[in-house]
């Protein structure tokens, strides 16, 4: 049922490259292979361009089949879609889940079950091909892949070509998109992870957070005490470290570059004295003298495919990443904000959710261009219920998930409006997919 508002680590470098006959990473171009299937009834008319792009027997449609993949705690996973507000169970109930990450097709599930560990990973049917200068839209069936299971914690960490999961630092599996569509999790490579705590493929290589550093192949280590996450976006690959931000970026012929940009202080050097290693040692914080003593980001967050990232700056605003530029800026907030997305559009807006429960929409300065009243007031105050508080953007929508009221709320950006909410019984983890 939908209502409608009117409210509105240093040690000796070691190579990483992930042979080509076990993993295969190459270019994104070819994600779009996948095992044939029936065409499916879509939510856009059917398109047939001359540049059409092989959807390995899915449907090609002529704008984006966007939904809302809403996974409860037991792991039942639930498509919204946004054009028809149909719903469709693609997953069922099962262990508990601790973690959902997306590549804006398929979600992965990170859950345990006794001293089990597993990734399930589902085929959302639904996704955007970039192609050029412009993009191929795909709907088919949903499916569940499969999983790849593993012992301890899986860390998953989904990149650009390829998705890597991290078990405690014991054994690292990665698959590419393209066989995960075409073979399933009978493409998936295991490789000795070597005590590494994140570890993301980008192009062809295995990138890996390991014993204090960010470990590049062909580059010198890059210091990351305390990583923490590892954010894929249009302009490099993201490491949030305790102190600073290590960003990988793929140069032209292919080739790697590292380095890091500190959150504070402003004069380009680590808090030990350091100096932040090049090539992105620009930092660019608000004047203001709090600047320096700004807590550093968590977990950083944005829109997918887009170069801008955000994350709260404790009870002083928000943090925003530009990765193109390497640059941090601070902007300040009159309340604390508890979530934090960056948008990624030319305007460099954020959008956040303060402490109150309302939605805000940044400017590229800070000030607040639009605002809901309260959304989540209550999820907020309920310690059972303040970490189940999800955001998750698309170009003109924010979408916040209320674990209370057991909804989800779509906002419009321009203007602050709550178009539509849905009822959702346990929102516990939210993805956009298409």
């Amino acid at each position: 049922m939908t209502t409608h508002h009117p409210h509105r680590l240093h040690q000796p470098r070691r190579r990483n490259r992930l042979a080509v006959g076990a993993v295969s990473l190459i270019s994104a171009a070819a994600i779009t292979a996948c095992a044939p299937a029936a065409r499916p009834a879509t939510t856009a008319e059917p398109l047939h361009a001359p540049d059409a792009v092989d959807g390995g027997g899915a449907a090609e449609v002529a704008r984006p089949a966007r939904a809302i993949a809403v996974v409860d705690e037991r792991g039942a996973v639930t498509l919204i879609d946004l054009a028809t507000e149909e719903r469709s169970v693609i997953a069922a109930a099962g262990s508990a889940v601790q973690t959902v990450d997306g590549s804006g097709r398929y979600l992965f599930l990170a859950r345990t079950h006794a001293a089990e560990t597993s990734v399930l990973i589902v085929d959302s049917g639904r996704w955007t091909q970039p192609h050029g200068d412009h993009s191929h839209y795909f709907h088919r069936e949903a499916r569940v892949v499969g999983e790849i299971s593993g012992a301890g914690h899986a860390a998953v960490v989904v990149g650009a070509d390829a998705v890597a999961i991290t078990f405690d630092g014991s054994e690292m599996v990665a698959l590419r998109y393209e066989e995960l569509a075409s073979q399933g999790t009978d493409a998936a490579t295991r490789v000795a992870a070597d005590g590494a705590e994140l570890s993301v493929v980008v192009g062809d290589e295995l990138v890996r957070a390991v014993h204090g550093v960010v470990d590049v192949p062909g580059q010198e280590s890059v210091p990351c005490a305390g990583v923490r996450d590892v954010d894929t976006t249009r302009a490099g690959t993201v490491f949030t470290c305790a102190d600073a931000a290590v960003i990988v970026s793929r140069e032209v012929g292919g080739a790697l570059s590292v380095g890091a940009v500190p959150f504070a202080p402003s004069d380009g050097t680590l808090p030990g004295g350091e100096a932040a290693a090049s090539p992105r040692s620009t930092v660019s914080v608000s004047d203001d003298p709090v600047a320096g003593i700004a807590p550093p980001a968590e977990a950083l967050a944005g829109r997918g495919d887009r170069p801008d990232l955000a994350a709260p700056a404790g009870d002083l605003g928000v943090w925003r990443l530009d990765v193109r530029a390497g640059a941090w800026t601070l902007l300040e907030s009159d309340a604390p904000l508890v979530r934090a997305a960056a948008l990624g559009d030319d305007a460099h807006r954020t959008v956040a959710i303060d402490a109150a429960g309302a939605l805000r929409v940044l400017a590229e300065d800070g000030e607040v261009i639009a605002r809901t009243e309260p959304l989540v007031a209550a999820a907020l105050a309920d310690p059972r219920t303040r970490d189940r508080v999800a955001l998750v953007l698309d170009s003109s929508h924010a979408y916040v998930s209320d674990p209370e009221a057991g909804a989800i709320h779509e906002v419009e950006l321009d203007t602050g409006i709550v178009s539509r909410t849905f009822d959702a019984p346990d929102p516990r983890f939210l993805e956009l997919v298409g």
